[in-house]
């Protein structure tokens, strides 16, 4: 039996000019922007004209990152060394495929290889640890649709992998990024003795997750995003280097005059610095690639934000991206799948 893996991602544009094709793709997405039903009709032309209104702007975020996303090459990358881990350990020749939801490769342009291959058994990660509907639903809906339509749903065994939140490897990657920023600040502060390197981390040293924003109608209607992003955050905390460092956790990104998540990360890091804290290190604990979110917004715009209110050292955990964590957590998803259809 042929089998494969299915890998979904936000996608990005990797060019100026694909900024606004991007920003189009992502404004159409019902699951994104959720219209009142008389104006739903609309949502394309609406569509057209946010992107063609933000995209100057966008633009000069995505200039000053490099001209472009990163995410489609850190997605083949971890596709690739996906491939090679389950091959050499599962002994079977498995296919990674990767698609993006907003810019190429799109999913419907995967499903002619997927029925060129032959593929008989299909497992789908979507590369979001914690479910929201706005993204991994968004995806998982996208896939199921176009499987219908390819008249895939009957041909293939298809196993989706709703979210992974609390997957071990994932925790204890996270964890290791962490203590990496812990180690080069502490080297910072000069810091050589235990007691003294508790004591800072204890007092002088504030970690704050920074979670990617969802509006609040969606926890609202019971969506489990926010949960679980806090039973990630709380698993991570758990390990003993971090149990004595204080914590935060805020959204970002938000968009729109709607009502989202709380607290908001640039509020929070202003409130921070006001209150006298030195040294934060910022987690983005939803992402597993790096992006204009990780590039521009936090490591860019809330640097500076934080510098100039007062903050000394402002770090950033780098995205999991390849590392042989993440794809052991990716694995470990699918080989739980094979173990439970024994």
């Amino acid at each position: 039996m042929s089998k494969a893996v299915l890998l979904l991602q936000m996608g990005g544009p990797e060019t100026l000019k694909d900024v606004e094709p991007f920003l189009y793709n992502l404004f159409n997405d019902p699951f994104i922007i959720q219209l009142p039903s008389f104006i739903k009709p609309f949502q394309s032309t609406l569509a057209r004209f946010i992107s063609s209104r933000r995209t100057p702007k966008v633009s000069v975020l995505y200039d000053e990152i490099g001209g472009g996303s990163p995410i489609r090459f850190e997605t083949e990358c971890q596709a690739k060394a996906l491939e090679k881990s389950l091959r050499k350990s599962l002994d079977t020749d498995f296919k990674v495929y990767y698609a993006m939801r907003y810019s190429p490769p799109f999913l419907r342009d995967i499903i002619p290889t997927i029925k060129e291959d032959a593929i008989q058994d299909l497992i789908v990660i979507p590369l979001y640890p914690q479910y929201s509907e706005a993204t991994t639903g968004s995806s998982l809906y996208e896939c199921k649709d176009l499987f219908d339509k390819a008249e895939l749903t009957n041909k293939l065994r298809i196993t989706y992998i709703e979210s992974w939140f609390d997957n071990p490897y994932y925790i204890q990657l996270i964890q290791q990024r962490i203590i990496d920023q812990l180690s080069l600040l502490l080297s910072d502060l000069s810091i050589q003795k235990k007691e003294s390197e508790e004591k800072a981390l204890r007092e002088d040293i504030l970690i704050l997750f920074s979670a990617h924003g969802l509006p609040e109608k969606y926890v609202e209607r019971g969506d489990p995003y926010e949960q679980q992003i806090k039973s990630s955050v709380a698993l991570i905390m758990q390990h003993e280097k971090l149990k004595i460092v204080r914590h935060k956790i805020s959204y970002q990104s938000k968009v729109g005059p709607v009502k989202w998540l709380e607290p908001n990360t640039e509020h929070t890091i202003i409130e921070l610095a006001e209150r006298g804290e030195k040294n934060l290190i910022v987690v983005p604990i939803s992402f597993v690639g790096d992006h204009i979110e990780t590039l521009h917004e936090i490591n860019i715009e809330y640097k500076e934000l934080a510098e100039e209110h007062g903050v000394k050292n402002f770090l950033m955990t780098r995205a999991p991206k390849a590392n042989s964590l993440l794809i052991k957590a990716l694995e470990s998803l699918i080989v739980n799948v094979r173990t439970a259809d024994r």
